[in-house]
């Protein structure tokens, strides 16, 4: 592997298994060997990466189990103060996202909490996954009554947001707390609400995720849930297409899912092919493969991957151990082929209109 030891670190941090006695031993022997050099990178990705809380968690496992990790006290009094405010901050949102879901289930509005809010209701180590808001997927027909549900539930709309959904909704809606300053924000999403890059590069459509949505009760509340398939594949656009696989915690996030599911995975390849997105899914498990080998079947992620010269020039340039260091903004050789990838000649094509803005943004950024 071309990464130092702080990298394989942060790796292996982000495929740990709690409670086990040699996945502590094992991070342990990683941390004794990162030098003083690498511990500013270690701090910096851990941040880039969103894994402070997630780290905070197994170094207090690791010492539970008798492997302490012996790393300087300034980085993880760090992530234990990223932890609590996270903790805090996540206990603010399911206070309001409490109120808003049971005034939906009640006036019957469907609504399918998105990304960090649900997925970390998923995980095995409650505190392992931070999030700073709630995106609620509503169906378009029902944004006047979701609407009217929030308003009368004390919400109020963020009227100088940008707005993506037609009036009378909002995009983002906040909670005032009584006597403070602070709210707390949801960010309404509908089908015309992913980003735009998905439809430029893809067949993906929103609206079908409805087709196999589930009831469910998350963490005592009542809602809707997307099918494991559909929760799989959004979370690999999601980190495919808005970030360039430079979001380790998405990473943790299909570990959390997978080791709770039955996959479907030839509903998998079907969803795949049907939204032709086999350029952004397959690159994603195969790393994910290399991170945690058991989870993907065997073969499954190599079959699932387009060949063709752009593809197989990616997949040489860019691999699991170069993702800690990987910035979704820099001007690194996978970044810029990224945006030549897709399932057809003509997403390929259309894919170079991104390059403009991201080069644009990546020149604001660095």
């Amino acid at each position: 592997m071309r990464n130092n030891a702080a990298d394989s670190f942060l790796l292996a941090a982000v495929a740990y298994n709690f409670g086990h006695r040699e996945d502590a031993a094992a991070l342990r022997k990683l941390a004794l060997v990162i030098d003083s050099g690498q511990l500013s990178g270690l701090g910096e990705n851990a941040a880039y990466h969103e894994l402070q809380s997630l780290l905070h968690l197994v170094c207090e496992d690791c010492s539970r189990l008798g492997h302490p990790l012996q790393l300087p006290e300034e980085l993880t009094a760090g992530w234990a103060l990223i932890h609590e405010r996270e903790t805090i901050r996540t206990t603010l949102i399911h206070h309001g996202a409490a109120q808003a879901l049971t005034a939906l289930e009640q006036a019957g509005v469907r609504a399918i909490p998105l990304k960090g809010f649900y997925i970390s209701k998923l995980y095995d180590r409650s505190g392992a996954r931070g999030f700073r808001d709630l995106d609620l997927l509503v169906e378009k027909d029902s944004l006047a009554a979701l609407n009217h549900v929030l308003l009368d539930s004390g919400f109020q709309p963020h009227e100088d947001s940008p707005s993506f959904v037609p009036a009378p909704a909002f995009t983002v809606y906040y909670l005032p707390i009584d006597g403070s300053d602070t709210g707390m924000e949801i960010d309404i999403h509908i089908g015309m609400h992913w980003p735009e890059e998905y439809f430029r590069r893809t067949a993906f459509k929103g609206q079908e995720l409805w087709g196999e949505a589930r009831r469910m009760t998350l963490d005592g509340l009542t809602c809707w849930g997307m099918s494991p398939v559909h929760l799989i594949i959004t979370t690999l656009l999601d980190v495919s297409i808005n970030h360039r696989y430079a979001r380790l915690i998405k990473f943790r996030d299909l570990i959390e899912v997978l080791r709770k599911e039955d996959l479907d995975w030839d509903a998998l390849e079907y969803w795949s092919d049907r939204w032709q997105i086999r350029s952004f899914v397959a690159p994603g498990l195969v790393m994910l493969q290399a991170l945690y080998p058991s989870l993907v079947p065997p073969g499954f992620a190599e079959s699932l991957l387009p060949s063709y010269l752009l593809m197989n020039l990616f997949m040489r340039h860019f691999e699991l151990d170069t993702i800690p260091g990987h910035r979704s903004r820099s001007f690194t050789l996978p970044n810029l082929i990224f945006f030549l990838l897709g399932d057809t000649r003509r997403s390929r094509l259309r894919g170079l209109l991104g390059l403009p803005s991201h080069v644009i943004k990546g020149r604001h950024k660095f």
